[in-house]
This record gives C-alpha cells, structure tokens and sequence, in this order.
C-alpha cells in the first residue's frame, strides 16, 4: 500500500505537471489575460472606493444630515455604477473569449492526437470512454478555464483589497479578521484533495454509463431478441448507482466547506463586533470607521465563500482534465523516422523476412518468424483457422503495427524507411466490416481520393459494379447514406468500399474477407467485381471461404502465426495438409 505522505507528494506533483500543461494552452492569450486581469483590478477598486466612502456617507447623511453630501451621492453613486457595469462586461467577454478559445484548441489537439495514434489504442480504450472525456470532461475543462479566472481572481481581488482596507482602518482588528484566511485556506486543502479524488472516479463512472448506452443501442437487435432488456438494465443500474455513490462524495465536501466557513467567518464577526464596540467606548475609534470597517469585512466574506465554492469547481475541473490530458500523453505504438523515403512509382513487390509479432495487451505471439514474397501483379491469398495471424499481415501491410523483430520490405525497401502516408497512399483497402460515413455516395467513394473529379468517381463506381444501384437512387451520386450505410444493403456496402479502394489506382490492393459476411447473390456480385479490378495489381487477399481463392497465384496457409503450406489451389489440395483438410470441411 502506498504510503500517504508519498501518495500526497506524487499528487502534488502531478497537479503541477497538469497546471502547466493547461497554463500551455492559455500562453496565446495573454494579452487579453491582462486586459481582463486590468479590468479586475479597476473592478476591485470601484468595490473598495464604494466600501471606504460608505461609513463617512452614513454618519454624514443619516447621523448629521449633510445635505450637500447626499446630493453628490446621488449624482456621483450612478456614475460609478455605470462605469462598473461597464468593467464587469468587458471582463466577462474576455474571459468567456478565452475559456472558448482554449477549449477549441484543446479539442482539435484530442481529435488530431487521437488520429495520429496507431490503432493499438483503439483496442485498449473504449470508443464511449474517449468520448465521454471529449463531451464530459472537455465540459468541465471549459468551466475551470472560463470561470476559475473570472470568478476566482476577481474575488481575490477583492479579498486582498478588503484586507488592505482593514489593515488601513484598524490593524489591530484587521488581525483577529485575518485569522480566518488560513483556517479556510486548510480547509480547502483538505476538501480539495477529496473533491478531485471523487470527481476523477466519478468522471471515470460516467465513461462506463456512456459505453452501457452506446452498447445497448448498438446491440439493441440482439437485446430484444434475446429478451435482454432486464439484464441491460440491471447491468446499467449497478453503474449508475456507483456514479451516484461517487458524486455524493464529491457533494459532501462541497457542502461542508460552506457551512464551516460561515461559522468560522461568525465567530470572527462577533468578536469584531465586541472589540469595536469597546474601542468607540473608549474614543480609539470613530463610528464612520466601524462602518467602513464592518463593510469591508462584509465584503472580504462573500467573494471568500466563492472562492470556496469555486475550489470545487476547480477540483472537478482538474480530475477532468487530467482523464484528457491522458490521452494526450499517449505515444503512438508506432513511430514514424524523422527522415523517411518517398516512392514515386510502387512496382508491388512484398517480402516478409522472419517477422514475429506480439500485440502489446496480449501475451499470445501472433506471428511466427513469418517469411514470404509476393511478386508485383500476384494476386496471393491467405487462409487458415480464426486466430492465425492473417488480417495481422494485412496490418503490418498498412503499418498500423510494427514487427517486434524481422523486416517487412515493399519493393526492397524496409517499411521502417518509407512514408507511411506515401506508402498508403499506393494502397487500396476492402474489410469485411464495410465503414461508411453519414456522408453522400459521393462523399464516401471521394475519401479514397478526395480530388477526384465526378469522370473518375463514376469510372471506380462502373468497375465496382455499383454505377447501376447508384444511378436508381433519388439523388443518385448526391445520396445521404445515413449512419454507417443504413440505408444499403450488404452487398451494396462492399461495392461502393471497393470504389473507394480503387478510385486512387492503388499499386497493391489487400482485401480482409471482403465478401464473407455477404449472402451467395451478393458474394457472386462483389467477387465478380473484385475480379475485374485485380489486372496489374499485387492482390493480398485474407479469405475464409476458399472458394474464392482458387484462381490466386499463391496461396498462404497460416497456422497459430507460422506458415504451413505455400502453393496453389490444386498444389495444396494433392499435398493433403491443412489447406485440404479446411477446404474439405467447407465442401
């Protein structure tokens, strides 16, 4: 068990590292920082002129009847009311100016960091937990960096003015005022650290709720089919539950730190109360000056229990943006050289040398010292069970994942060396999980090559065998597909992925089971497809149905990561091992 005064020490220390990550994003801002921190100071004069002038004006209107005084209150109280206003508005724009402008920033700096990570990620970190901490935790990012200024220094502005003032008043009950700030300082201290401990698991809670939901309504065929209603919701209610546990938490020291400091602050009160009482007695003290000097206590308090409750805000913000600044500490999987290689003409040669490969969260090596070429034009195939290793080689095709040890070369050239943009560039790609956007069907085939004039779109389109389904639809090209394709079918889906593969002329085309989720019609449509467009390209293809390899130049069979048997269709099946064995299985 970690020791508390370490634990308070690895705390502290990472409050710091986060503080200065944040401040990083407030540096561009600094000169609307100052104008605002400007507009603070003048805001926190005006109270302070208003509190000195307050005793001298009730002794002076209400005790002697200055009627002279009362008419330049009136005239000279809205003029300083007005320029107040006035301050207070051009503060709150340049804080909220600053709290948007930060927080845009923040969330293109998440978007852009989470896309330059290898995909790695995306198996360790849920989808709906990343997007809480964008939606959710981003949320509470904004509120830290917008109102813990505006609010925080303004009120301590003001704090610190007040002192000033009892301390210029009377430093002898200034000091029994004063008493007050380090016991409320302690106080929050305690409570601080507790707060952003409950806001951190609670905001961790939430993550859970966001992927109970976004999996419910995800799987809800399956949930209804199965008659899985109650289990979802009992499953949800557990968590939801503990987010409840975890935010009362939170809320119970964010109730405490009001109640005590207003006991505090009384105590305090009472015992100026008796001590000015005694000095006016005794002649040490004018009445205007216990005014002013109650007024100045008055004042010093509200800002200071805000304060207090901003502390809260503060500590949620904090635990919110260390579950961002998190994923913005994550270091891709695989790293790109500074100097790298471009190729202006890919001729599609590949070449595996001895490549092993163990996924980072898995124990289990997926590759196996794995050696084999594919020469430019070849249209070669992977098979074998589920598990052996052959959508990995399209991966590390992709590089997506790097070899723990041997070399993947791609026209003699070690993948290490190129540019992985230029390298993709010169790949086309077809899973068996079809990804559309909510984007037009022009929109969709357009991201393999977003420069493609409308000529080229129609051409991919014809080879892809879509152009005729396409054409019948209301818009056509101008179609809105809806989330993920909804609104096609299966085979439709697969079509319009191969247009998007081969918009862009890719010298290689790697195919993950492209047709295995599709029905016999839909098969045949697609596989015709695909055989139309393999002339003059180096083809990788992971199939599970072998039937659809039989017309491949090589076949690669895999087994628990290492190569079994290497041929063709008939050369497999004469030698009677496991190609034949699957291939049997599947007749």
């Amino acid at each position: 068990m970690t020791d508390p005064a370490e634990r308070a020490a690895s705390d502290k220390a990472r409050f710091k590292v986060l503080a200065r990550a944040l401040l990083q994003y407030l540096k561009p801002h600094k000169v609307r920082l100052i104008q605002a921190a400007a507009s603070m100071i003048i805001l926190a004069a005006i109270k302070n002129a208003v509190i000195y002038i307050s005793g001298p004006v009730i002794k002076g209107v209400f005790m002697d009847k200055d009627m002279d005084l009362l008419r330049l209150i009136v005239i000279g109280l809205p003029v300083l009311f007005v320029l107040r206003m006035a301050v207070e508005y051009i503060n709150g724009y340049l804080m909220s100016w600053i709290g948007q402008r930060v927080v845009q920033k923040i969330r293109e700096d998440l978007f852009e960091h989470i896309h330059r990570l290898s995909l790695e990620f995306y198996w360790r970190k849920r989808s709906s937990d990343v997007m809480s901490r964008v939606i959710n935790d981003l949320n509470n990012v904004q509120s830290t960096v917008q109102f813990i200024p505006l609010y925080g220094i303004r009120d301590a502005l003001t704090v610190v003015a007040c002192v000033g003032l009892l301390f210029y008043i009377n430093w002898k009950l200034a000091l029994v005022a004063t008493i007050v700030l380090p016991l409320i300082a302690a106080l929050l201290g305690v409570l601080g650290k507790k707060m952003r401990r409950a806001s951190a698991e609670s905001n961790v809670i939430v993550g859970e709720i966001s992927h109970k939901f976004q999996e419910s309504l995800q799987g809800i065929t399956v949930v209804k089919a199965f008659n899985y209603e109650d289990q979802a919701i009992s499953r949800f209610k557990v968590s939801n539950d503990a987010y409840f546990s975890k935010m009362m938490r939170y809320l119970r020291a964010t109730a405490m730190s009001g109640p005590v400091m207003e006991f505090i602050s009384g105590m305090v009160l009472i015992a100026i109360i008796y001590m000015s009482g005694k000095a006016i007695f005794d002649g040490t003290m004018t009445v205007a000056h216990f005014f002013s000097f109650i007024a100045a206590y008055v004042t010093a308090y509200v800002p200071l229990k805000n304060i207090g409750n901003l502390n809260s805000k503060l500590q949620q913000g904090m635990a919110a943006w260390e579950r961002i600044y998190q994923i913005l500490e994550e270091k891709p999987a695989v790293v790109i050289k500074q100097t790298t290689k471009n190729i202006a003409k890919l001729e599609g040669k590949i070449e595996f040398k001895g490549v092993n490969y163990k996924y980072p969260s898995r124990d289990t090596q997926i590759l196996k010292d794995l050696s084999f070429t594919i020469n430019p034009g070849e249209v070669a195939a992977f098979v074998g069970p589920s598990g052996s290793g052959k959508t990995t080689v399209v991966h590390m095709l992709l590089r997506f994942f790097d070899p723990v040890s041997g070399r993947i070369e791609v026209d003699g050239h070690d993948m290490l060396d190129l540019d992985t943009t230029d390298l993709r560039a010169h790949m086309g790609l077809v899973t068996q999980d079809t990804i559309l956007f909510d984007d037009t069907v022009l929109g969709n085939i357009k991201i393999g090559m977003p420069g493609a004039s409308m000529d080229e779109v129609v051409e991919a389109a014809k080879a892809a065998d879509a152009h005729a389904f396409i054409s019948a639809m209301p818009q056509g090209y101008e179609t809105v597909l809806g989330e993920r394709g909804v609104k096609l079918s299966g085979g439709q889906r697969q079509r319009l992925a191969i247009a998007r593969a081969i918009i862009k002329k890719p010298k290689i085309l790697l195919l993950d089971e492209a047709t295995s989720n599709l029905d016999t019609a839909s098969e045949q449509a697609v596989q015709g497809a695909i055989e139309r467009i393999l002339g003059g390209r180096t083809v990788v293809m992971v199939a599970h149905r072998l039937s659809t390899v039989k017309n491949a130049d090589k076949i690669f069979v895999l087994k628990r990561g290492e190569l079994a048997e290497t041929g063709t269709h008939a050369e497999l099946i004469a030698l009677g091992g496991v190609y034949k064995g699957l291939y049997d299985a599947q007749s």
